[in-house]
């Protein structure tokens, strides 16, 4: 009889972890070099990919456009102002964000995800920067909700610029 109880509190305890709304896991993204084969694409349509070259570390083209006044750079604890705009490869944005001057927070409390820190870090203050990320180095075959929805498989082009920063010593 305990045998039996014990059982079926088992039973229920593993029903009661069991979600009924999960979803399986996406398995129809895009390769790395199907995405790049679309970026080298939208690049060379737009006149710009002799511009951008890709980082086979963080697995994203950049594109310098200004590298800033002086030769100090951020590191991950200067103390940073920037803004960025987040879009898809048709100009739709779907992500943004101003920090204002004057610079108060800390590059490493930025989401890796955005490659803020990334970005930020190759120019000086006044600096310039464009991202080209593949869905396969960011969100991949899930569907993203922001200022806008990111479909699955999107490919996308951030814009970074670096207002003012202090920088660590």
């Amino acid at each position: 009889m305990k045998g039996c109880l014990l059982f079926l509190l088992m039973a229920v305890l593993v029903a009661g972890c069991s979600k009924s709304d999960d979803k399986p896991a996406c398995t129809n993204g895009f390769s790395l070099g199907r995405d790049r084969q679309i970026i080298d694409s939208f690049l060379q349509k737009n006149g710009q990919k002799e511009l951008f070259q890709f980082d086979n570390q963080e697995l994203v083209y950049y594109y310098i456009e200004k590298t800033g006044a002086g030769t100090t750079k951020p590191t991950i604890d200067s103390l940073v102002s920037f803004r960025y705009v987040g879009k898809l490869m048709n100009g739709t944005i779907v992500d943004s964000l101003t920090v204002k001057q004057p610079p108060t927070a800390p590059l490493r409390n930025f989401s890796p995800g955005i490659r803020v820190v990334y970005a930020i870090s190759k120019i000086s203050k006044g600096g310039k920067i464009r991202l080209v990320i593949p869905s396969s180095s960011q969100f991949g075959c899930t569907e993203v909700s922001g200022v806008n929805r990111v479909p699955p498989n999107s490919q996308l082009v951030y814009e970074y610029e670096l207002t003012d920063m202090t920088p660590s010593y």
